[in-house]
Order: C-alpha cells, then structure tokens, then sequence
C-alpha cells in the first residue's frame, strides 16, 4: 500500500508539472522570428522574348532551393512588367529589377537569381541574428550630421534595452547590435534594402529597421522623426516578450528578407534555440499564435512604454496619437518599374506633423483573420485543466496519508 502512496504521489507531481509546462508558451517574439509561416515567399521571374529554357529554370530552382524565393512561370503575368529583364516581386506586388547585362544571356541570369538569393551583408544578418537578442539596421543617408544623431538615439536605445535582457522570458546573452549600412554598401545591397521595405535609392535622412530571428522586420521602417530613442527601446523591448502575451499579433507578421537559408543555418539554429524552426509541427503551433490576433482588439501600447527606464521623452507615435505600430502590409499596387519604393506607412500622424518626404498616414488595419483551429485550441485547453485538476487531486490525497 505504501508503495501504491509513493507512486499515486510522484504521479501526481508528474501530471502538475507536465500541466503547466504545457500551459506556459515556449516561444518569445524572438523565437516567432526564425520560424517562415509559408505566407511571404518572393517570386522571381525572367522576362525574356524567347521564354525560359527548362535547363535555366531547372537551374534556377537549384540556386533557389532552401530560399524564400520561388521561380515564377505564371503565364497570366502576376503583375510583372512585359520588359525583358528578371524582376522580384513581393507580396504585396512591389517589383525590382535586377540587373542584368544582357537579359537574355541565360548565365547572367542565373547570376541575378544568386543575387536574389544571397549577399554578403545578408549572411551577416543572418547569423548575427542567431547570436544577437536583435539588429538595429541603420541605413545611412547624405546628411553626416543627422546620421551622428540618430547613431547616438540607437545606442542609448540599445543600452537601456541591454539592462534588462536577464529579465526577460527566455534571456539572450548577446545584446541587440547595431549594423551601419554605407551608402556604397546600400547601392551593393539593393535586394535587401528592397526587402526591408525601403527605396534602393539613397537618401538625405538616414533610416532605421529592426529585424530578428531570421531577418524578420519589426514594424515599419522609422524615419526622419519618427526616429527616437523611446521608438527605438519600445520596439526592441517587444522582442524579448512571451508570444502569448496580450500585444497585437501584427508585431509578429513582419516579413522576412528574401534570401537563403541553408541546412548549415538551420543546424545552427537548432543548437542555439533548442527547437527546430523548420518542423512543422513547430511551425503549425507559432502559425496558430500569429494569427490568432490580439487577445483584446484595442490598440496596445509597447510593454516598457512608459518612464521606467528614466526617459522623459515621447516618441512621434505617442504625441500624435499612435501607439502601435503593427507591420500591416500596404494595398497599394506597384507600377511595373525597375523598383518600387515602400509606402507603408509608419504612424498616424497628422499631415501638419509630416517632415519627410514619405508619406506616413496608416490606412486602416486589417481585420483580424478568422482562425479555423481556435475551437481545437479550447477543447484542448479544457483538456489539460481537466488533467490538472485531477493531478492536483491525486496529490491531496497521496499527501494525506
């Protein structure tokens, strides 16, 4: 009988602890980042008189493999130009080209598909990414003044974040890092400045991008204004939070740079997060969690908003009104053109407030996607409170004896 005790005992523990472990969430926002839910893939198409031979395509998809980026031979066009040349195309139908010396020339091409697909400041994100909580990516414009000043608001930005990383729910040793792209750099990087969202072209103002995870972007790009060390620490506190906390999901559906990510990466990642991004299992459950949408359809402010670090500053957003920022995709239709510049807009702000040449009005969110697995996740979360229930009984009843 006391053997029975003993072992009714250690069930009960058993059941309590294998309850809440499968209550708590296992992924931060972070973690969201490295995952690809299947619903941002680049198409790359080469526009040529005579057609692609299947020998460049089949090439082409080699190049492409283990990439967000798919070869595209839809013969209704899909919004691409009718121009000979190879062209990328986002999700949101914004179009580069790429350049080519001769669209024609199938060697050049396939050169261009590598383009689309890797760089060297692209693997750097990528890898910086695994390591580091978050990158700051700083583009830098003509103005030298503005670009010391907004260097200076990244810094103290990634300092005040810095301090708190131990408390955070899955604590990164490495802190968010700051990464200067030169104008000579950006002109070498257009597919991925393309892919932040921004115009390849150079500006007078700099501009700033957060990404994590796998080159994940966090909210729109900041500019001119827009940019202050309050932005700046509230976006990077939203990375280090549970992913099921009460913040708007949108945070979450930021897109992924286009590039490769190789099976030397995916090993990587698997060492470093302690699950595998690429499972689809893995995928299935942050795929639900994404787009199950906010918990309350109120517009949220950032978790560190506030003074707690000391700031007594209020960034753009919240002096006019915006205190979200979610990564909504734009319904605006690119022009076939050689690039298109991003117009996503960053806050509500008021037209009298604007000092950049970019328009930074926000249309109306989304409404929130219907979730065809929420029932499931009830009757499941029913389950497990059942389960525990009768884990927490059992243990009453063995500690009584």
């Amino acid at each position: 009988m006391k053997g029975w005790n003993r072992f009714r005992k250690k069930l009960g523990w058993f059941v309590f602890f294998v309850a809440v472990s499968a209550w708590a969430c296992r992924y931060s926002v972070r973690d969201t980042g490295f995952v690809d839910l299947g619903l941002e893939a680049y198409r790359l198409r080469w526009v040529t008189e005579s057609g692609a031979s299947a020998e460049a395509r089949s090439k082409a998809e080699l190049l492409l493999r283990d990439s967000n980026v798919v070869w595209d031979e839809d013969p209704a066009g899909g919004g691409f130009p009718r121009t000979a040349g190879l062209y990328l195309r986002d999700v949101e139908g914004r179009i580069l080209s790429l350049p080519l010396p001769n669209p024609s020339d199938a060697t050049a091409v396939l050169r261009g598909v590598e383009m689309a697909v890797t760089s060297p400041l692209r693997e750097r994100v990528y890898r910086e990414g695994l390591r580091a909580y978050a990158l700051v990516l700083l583009l830098e414009g003509t103005d030298g003044e503005a670009n010391a000043r907004v260097r200076q608001d990244v810094d103290s930005a990634i300092t005040a974040t810095a301090r708190l990383l131990s408390s955070m729910p899955k604590p990164v040793e490495t802190p968010p890092q700051l990464v200067a792209v030169s104008l000579k750099e950006q002109a070498a990087e257009r597919v991925l400045v393309w892919g932040l969202g921004l115009d390849p072209a150079s500006t007078d103002s700099p501009r700033v991008v957060l990404v994590f995870g796998r080159g994940r972007r966090l909210g729109l790009p900041l500019e001119g204004p827009l940019i202050t060390q309050t932005a700046l620490r509230d976006r990077l506190l939203l990375i280090g939070q549970d992913c099921e906390c009460d913040l708007d999901r949108a945070w979450l559906k930021g897109p992924l740079l286009p590039g490769r990510w190789g099976r030397e990466l995916q090993q990587a990642a698997l060492d470093t997060l302690g699950f595998d991004p690429g499972n689809p299992m893995v995928r299935a459950e942050i795929s639900r969690i994404v787009e199950r949408g906010p918990q309350n359809p109120g517009r949220r402010r950032p978790p560190s908003s506030g003074t707690s670090l000391g700031y007594s500053e209020e960034s753009v957003e919240t002096v006019l009104g915006s205190e979200s920022d979610p990564a909504e995709p734009s319904n605006t239709q690119a022009a076939p053109a050689t690039s298109a510049t991003s117009t996503d807009p960053t806050a509500a702000i008021a037209p009298t407030a604007l000092t950049s040449s970019t328009a930074l009005s926000k249309p109306p969110p989304a409404p929130t996607p219907t979730n065809p697995g929420r029932g499931l996740w009830f009757v499941l979360a029913g389950a497990l409170t059942v389960f525990f229930a009768v884990g927490l009984g059992l243990w009453f009843r063995a500690s009584k004896r």
